[in-house]
């Protein structure tokens, strides 16, 4: 599987990961709520450190493209003079 996650959305996926992982041992939420928020946190940590997310894929997201610089040698910007 090619990686479909930008490191801006890898860095983000692990800073929610840790958050999430600080209120679980905070012990705030509890029960149901505490073991669904840590699979998400795991979730995050994991798709955020491998740049993969099984989400994504289905949906055709991919946040690892990066656009293309512009170029000042573009031909567009060339008057020919």
């Amino acid at each position: 599987m090619d990686r479909n996650i930008g490191p801006e959305d890898r860095v983000v996926r692990i800073v929610v990961a840790i958050g999430l992982a600080i209120v679980l041992y905070m012990k705030v939420l509890t029960g149901t709520a505490a073991i669904v928020t840590g699979a998400v946190a795991v979730y995050l940590l994991l798709s955020g450190l491998l740049a993969r997310c099984l989400i994504y894929r289905p949906l055709g997201i991919d946040t690892s493209i990066q656009e293309q610089p512009y170029s000042t040698t573009d031909d567009r910007a060339f008057d020919g003079e």
